[in-house]
């Protein structure tokens, strides 16, 4: 058969959620396996802020003032240093997980789905931050995390859609957590942003992405299933589409980063044919106030 006649599927999706709740066992295993590769230290996912205990010294950042400086420590250095307490009050993270059909996708059966790798990286941090006395719940529904299996059936049950009427928590100390392959108009995810931004804490967006999305490795006669579409979409030299393909694809997540950074929010990519470790640990650090580069892996 020539290239130009072949006819290739290139990606089976999951059917619904139920495969997701079908594979409960595999994803808690690989998720506490994860979860327990942070480093976070005695005292959990420990923070900057009000209160009386001393965490930590780092050195004075652009736009702080001289009066910040503990010049006791500074002494002892060529840099100047500032003396920081420990955050006292508990935290609040609420997760949502996309797991809309689109998330059910892989090219390659050695992968994980989106769907499942975006679950054991919301699940482990999720873990991470119970341990460290915070409270974590689902972004929607608000179920408060228990048992650890309850708390993924609810990430999977609140994650087919997105409810921009639902409550979140507007403290002081709310943290936002969403994972997702970001595929949907940069219109919704804009005003979605806009919303989870204006009382907490600014959204963390882990972008969950197959690699094969980004490279469209394809060639010859295509056929494409979508989930919301009856007929498949078909492209008769896919090869010859790769470049408008990329370019649209690059385009639409520079605006979804863009729409976030104007949210004061985060975003990390991450394929599924990397480890998951790597970016949880990432996320980690920002949730946790000391950035993406300060981490370690045990």
């Amino acid at each position: 058969m020539k290239a130009s006649q072949q006819a290739f599927v290139p990606a089976k999706l999951a059917g619904d959620a139920q495969d997701l709740a079908n594979a409960l066992p595999a994803l808690l295993m690989d998720a506490r396996k994860t979860a327990a590769s942070l480093m976070l230290g005695a005292h959990g996912r420990r923070r900057a802020g009000m209160g009386e205990a001393f965490w930590q010294h780092r050195e004075l950042l652009d736009g702080e003032t001289l009066r910040q400086v503990d010049w006791r420590r500074s002494a002892r250095s060529d840099r100047l240093f500032v003396r920081e307490m420990e955050r006292e009050s508990p935290a609040s993270l609420q997760i949502w997980v996309d797991t809309r059909p689109s998330m059910r996708w892989r090219n390659q059966t050695s992968r994980p789905t989106k769907a499942e790798r975006a679950l054991v990286v919301a699940l482990a941090l999720a873990m991470a931050a119970k341990a460290g006395g915070e409270r974590v719940s689902a972004l929607l529904s608000g179920q408060v995390m228990g048992q650890e299996e309850s708390f993924l059936e609810a990430l999977i049950a609140s994650g087919g859609r997105f409810d921009a009427q639902a409550p979140i928590d507007t403290g002081r100390n709310a943290q936002i957590l969403i994972v997702s392959d970001g595929l949907e108009p940069i219109e919704v995810w804009a005003e979605r942003f806009r919303r989870l931004s204006s009382g907490a804490q600014p959204v963390l967006f882990v972008l969950i992405r197959d690699p094969d999305e980004e490279a469209f490795p394809f060639e010859g006669r295509v056929s494409f299933s979508a989930p919301d579409r009856d007929t498949p979409i078909i492209i008769g030299q896919a090869g010859a589409a790769r470049d408008a393909y990329q370019r649209t694809y690059r385009l639409h997540f520079e605006a979804l980063r863009a729409a976030l950074t104007s949210a004061r929010g985060s975003l990390l990519s991450h394929a599924t044919d990397q480890p998951a470790l790597p970016v949880t640990l990432q996320a980690a650090a920002l949730l946790d106030g000391r950035g993406a580069s300060q981490f370690k892996v045990g």
